[in-house]
């Protein structure tokens, strides 16, 4: 960023769009910069780990580079909320990084004191950022330090639902940053903008890092903005001109539900040249058919359809790993049920669409058999593993995760892979998601997509919710979970026994209805199979016709 401090001084940074704009420039933001940096070096050795509690702006983008500028590791940080499951996450993430401090801005700081008091974390010291008299900036001596050493730690979420570190190198960053320009072109002078938040690896990679180290402009709009008014993101896109913007699917999903014609008619987003979709384990899938209506909805608004392009994300490897090519978004092509059902992606009309998320953005990916190492051949479901420069040396004091995760080799001898954690296959050369590979497992000699023998039953139309796993005693039984829908009538055992022989050749299958409200939801709403799973076995679930239970 320095070279555009001095080759750009006045040129727009960071725009801020909240109930007013505000605006700094890259010499403006160098400055402020380095006055925290400068009293960071004061209070804090090199590496130590400092808690950004901010809400998007550019008071959080300040700090963020001041770490960066001081050689302390940032841990960016949502704001406390009043969700216990949140404060639990946001405590857990506190507690791992063994911060030395946390910093804010005075609008927070009571609320940051009132959670660090509440949770016994009162000897953080909290600062905010906003409210410090600093030294002269001049006083910053400027670190030296490799591209290996740490720049920053991010949290994202481990199998069993914890906040898991990822510590990221400037390589890492440096590496992923150019990617992502190459990919979208971004230069001088290109504006990025969106909605996500900034301590979520998609807002602070695409939208914050992306454009200042390409020397382009961040224009950035509160999270909170978007979920209360979707269609803010597309004016946004229109005032600012934006030409390069991101945000997952459901993002796409919800402008297109309160987007009117009228809206429509108002914008120009002639300007906007890539429009990323990001998937990434945890979050919805893209839907084609949504994506299509999106496009269609925005023609009038002068949305090119060949701005829509995917990517897959993978916080191990920073965020971007495969980003779409140019005009590939809207043509997902259809597979065979069946087919998939057996680990395959074969075409057929009748089946579901997959969006393609193009090929490897400057690292290797490969689909690897889970269970064996093998890589797979073209068209198999099989585990995605990724190397080279994006991704990270390992989980942030997790050795024993770090060894079943990271520096894998195949079957082949091939090393230095890192395991995604989800299930995919190559079509063409272009990269198709099929699932968490934690939903695989080898029943009877042959791998079993749990999460596909869920939605088949799902698609019955007769329960709220479903889970399957194999049965504890029995290596040949697979046991069902479900709750029934109100209105569903008929033979539901015989329905899902049915189902599942014929779809997946299962032949034992124990079948458990429960009463409505017996399912534990996940904060995110979804189901837990492995809570379900223990509740069953305990027989803590009250069930509503205990005759289907006589295979367990």
């Amino acid at each position: 960023m320095l070279r555009h401090v001095e080759e750009r001084p006045q040129a727009d940074a960071v725009i801020f769009k909240g109930d007013d704009e505000t605006r700094i420039g890259y010499l403006d933001l160098h400055l402020a910069a380095k006055e925290v940096a400068s009293w960071l070096q004061t209070v804090c050795k090199p590496g130590d780990r400092v808690l950004l509690c901010y809400p998007t702006g550019i008071e959080c983008v300040r700090s963020l580079l001041a770490c960066l500028y001081a050689d302390v590791v940032p841990v960016p940080l949502s704001l406390p909320s009043h969700a216990d499951h949140h404060l639990s996450t946001q405590t857990g993430v506190a507690l791992d990084a063994d911060a030395h401090l946390v910093l804010t801005d005075t609008a927070h700081a009571d609320a940051i004191h009132a959670w660090l008091t509440h949770d016994d974390l009162g000897t953080y010291a909290c600062v905010a950022t906003d409210g410090v008299t600093y030294e002269d900036p001049s006083d910053w001596v400027e670190p030296l330090r490799s591209g290996d050493d740490p720049a920053l730690l991010h949290y994202t979420t481990g199998l069993a639902g914890e906040p898991v570190g990822i510590p990221l190198s400037h390589a890492n960053l440096l590496h992923n940053v150019e990617a992502l320009a190459e990919a979208c072109d971004l230069r001088p002078g290109t504006r990025t903008g969106g909605w996500m938040p900034l301590h979520h690896g998609l807002g602070l990679f695409a939208m914050l890092l992306a454009p200042l180290l390409s020397g382009g402009t961040a224009v950035l709009l509160p999270p909170e903005t978007f979920c209360v008014d979707p269609v803010a993101w597309l004016r946004l896109l229109d005032r600012y001109q934006v030409e390069v913007s991101a945000a997952p699917s459901f993002g796409y999903d919800q402008c297109l539900q309160e987007m009117t014609d009228e809206e429509c008619s108002t914008l120009d987003l002639s300007r906007l040249r890539h429009l990323l979709v990001l998937e990434m384990t945890g979050l919805p899938a893209i839907e084609p058919d949504m994506l299509c209506d999106f496009a269609g909805r925005l023609r009038p608004a002068g949305l090119s359809p060949d701005a829509l392009r995917t990517a897959y994300c993978l916080p191990e490897a920073t965020m971007i790993a495969s980003i779409g090519a140019v005009g590939q978004a809207l043509a997902a092509p259809g597979f065979d049920t069946r087919a998939l059902d057996k680990g395959f992606l074969l075409p057929g009309a009748d089946g579901p669409r997959l969006a393609g998320l193009g090929r490897p953005a400057e690292q290797e990916l490969l689909i690897v058999d889970p269970f064996t190492g093998v890589p797979a051949a073209e068209g198999a479901i099989g585990e995605i593993w990724v190397r080279g420069p994006h991704v990270a040396a390992g989980y942030w004091r997790r050795d024993r995760l770090s060894a079943e995760r990271f520096e894998q080799t195949t079957a082949t001898g091939e090393k230095g892979f890192v395991r995604s954690g989800t299930l995919g296959a190559t079509v063409d050369g272009r990269l198709h998601l099929a699932g968490a590979s934690r939903d695989l497992i080898l029943f009877q000699g042959r791998p079993l997509h749990l999460g596909r023998v869920e939605r088949s039953l799902l698609d019955l139309g007769a329960f709220e919710a479903c889970t399957a796993f194999p049965a504890l005693d029995s290596a040949e039984n697979i046991v069902v979970v479900a709750q029934p829908d109100g209105r569903a009538g008929g033979d539901l055992v015989r329905a899902v026994r049915d189902r599942l022989a014929l779809r997946f050749g299962l032949q034992q299958v124990s079948v458990v209805l429960v009463e409505p409200g017996e399912y534990p939801a996940t904060p995110d709403g979804g189901v837990s199979r492995q809570l379900v799973r223990e509740l069953f076995r305990a027989n803590a679930l009250n069930v509503l016709d205990s005759t289907v239970a006589e295979c367990c």
